[in-house]
């Protein structure tokens, strides 16, 4: 049973995270839950084991993230298509039949929520396998299966009663399916395998640095395509659609160039990792809480959840503190360099 306690637990974080801590999922609807739960939980485990059997990092995982967010709301939702769903259209820039600024939001939304972040999770639950498959071939298989079956009951679904009748034109079917081609290649077949690194000799910022970095720009980049549109319309019409666009691409560039520069300080461990997707669970469920729950009772029940959600991600990172010190101390004690093995890829 411990084997597969890591499998177990990423499948509950992923939806979890996605869909319910954002209020996607009103949690006051779990006739819902069945239908759009499983493909979560599925399509994480299912990337996860792809990347560590093919020996590739994070840019791999967040790559093929994308790529799930474009067979859920590409092919199996339609929404980055359907004018009406979600008011895809009112966000603003739709072009060729693509809903721009919803497209642009989801797609990150699935990459870095619905995929990594369960993912890291995870891997800081269960550090001893963080670099390791959890899954046999034949579990491979099954969650393979599993992904598909969830891919087309949520495909059913939306069809008949999400977004009843509409289809998207065949093209745009087209488009998806050689984007999603070429990102897989790129992502596990291009990409660079994982390789230990050495650190630099810099410090990384404090842990609730990185938290209050990763939250303010989690809020900022999520304010920008989800709320702008919704405060001031006038951002969702040309040319000023191109302001909040532009702009979380920027917030979206800075903080992968961020990351990517503490990852290689001396001192960069477990707790700036969950410090970085706390600060970002934070401020998913906040902006859930503002804009995206529309009843009292979601409002109210997101608010509980998210203080849930904050009190154990305190007593997480009190665990982690401990383990960092603890794994720190035979280093320390020996006289160890401080060039070190890097812990991420």
């Amino acid at each position: 049973m411990r084997r597969f306690l890591p499998v177990i637990v990423l499948i509950l974080i992923a939806p979890l995270v996605a869909e319910l801590l954002g209020g996607s999922t009103p949690i006051t609807l779990p006739i819902a839950w069945p239908f759009l739960l499983p493909i979560y939980s599925a399509g994480a485990l299912l990337i996860r084991e792809l990347v560590r059997r093919r020996g590739r990092g994070w840019a791999s995982i967040l790559l093929l993230g994308a790529v799930y967010g474009l067979i859920e709301e590409g092919l199996a939702t339609q929404s980055l298509f359907n004018p009406t769903l979600y008011n895809a259209s009112h966000w603003g820039a739709r072009i060729f039949g693509i809903n721009g600024v919803y497209t642009e939001f989801v797609i990150v939304i699935h990459a870095i929520w619905s995929v990594a972040i369960p993912i890291l999770l995870t891997d800081l639950l269960f550090p001893a396998q963080r670099n390791v498959p959890y899954l046999g071939r034949i579990g491979l298989i099954v969650t393979g299966i599993c992904y598909v079956l969830s891919f087309a009951l949520l495909w059913v679904t939306a069809i008949g009663f999400i977004a009843p009748g509409y289809m998207a034109p065949p093209i745009l079917h087209i488009l998806v399916v050689l984007i999603v081609i070429v990102l897989v290649v790129v992502a596990l077949g291009v990409l660079p395998r994982k390789a230990p690194g050495s650190r630099l000799l810099v410090s990384a910022p404090q842990p609730w640095v990185v938290l209050l970095v990763s939250g303010i720009a989690a809020f900022l980049w999520l304010a920008l395509l989800g709320m702008l549109w919704w405060v001031q319309p006038a951002f969702a019409r040309w040319p000023l659609v191109l302001f909040p666009m532009l702009s979380a691409l920027a917030v979206l560039g800075v903080m992968i160039w961020l990351v990517r520069q503490w990852a290689q300080s001396r001192d960069w461990s477990d707790r700036h990792l969950l410090a970085l997707c706390s600060g970002a669970l934070v401020s998913h469920t906040l902006v859930g809480i503002l804009v995206i729950t529309h009843t009292t009772a979601d409002r109210v029940g997101l608010i509980v959840l998210g203080l849930v959600m904050i009190v154990l991600l305190v007593l997480f990172a009190i665990r982690v503190r401990a383990r960092v010190r603890s794994d720190d101390s035979p280093s320390a004690e020996s006289g160890s360099s401080p060039v070190v093995p890097r812990t991420v890829g």
